[in-house]
């Protein structure tokens, strides 16, 4: 299991490094979960550049600076500031009614530091 979580912490790494492929990276690890844990029904995610809008607006709340989190909100999951985040690869990895996915990388003005953001609907 530790093998697991490590594998899924270095692909979510990659993930936000190269975002055309982000869904695809996520999907890895959902796919590494379900096969793992034997989750029958685990639904391919679609990337949804809709969504994007949505982890806009949620930084809007920490003025593009958040701290890192994974906060449930009107039947999605947000990921703010997750490069490496354990909490993240948990959330994103076990629901297995999502379907849709975004992500985006933005810069905090304040810091410079760059945060990667990403929204899975709850299915």
């Amino acid at each position: 299991m530790m093998k697991l979580l490590i594998l899924l912490l270095l692909l979510v790494s990659t993930a936000y490094s190269k975002l055309p492929k982000c869904t695809d990276e996520i999907n890895a690890i959902r796919s590494r979960y379900a096969n793992e844990l034997s989750v029958a029904n685990m639904n391919k995610l679609v990337h949804n550049p809709k969504l994007e809008k949505k982890i806009l607006e949620k930084l809007e709340s920490s003025r593009g600076c958040p701290d890192e989190s994974v906060e449930y909100e009107d039947g999605f999951i947000f990921g703010l500031n997750v490069k490496n985040s354990k909490g993240l690869v948990f959330h994103v990895a076990s629901i297995a009614g999502s379907v849709e996915v975004a992500c985006l990388e933005t810069k905090c003005e304040k810091t410079g530091e760059l945060i990667s953001a990403v929204v899975v609907d709850m299915g």
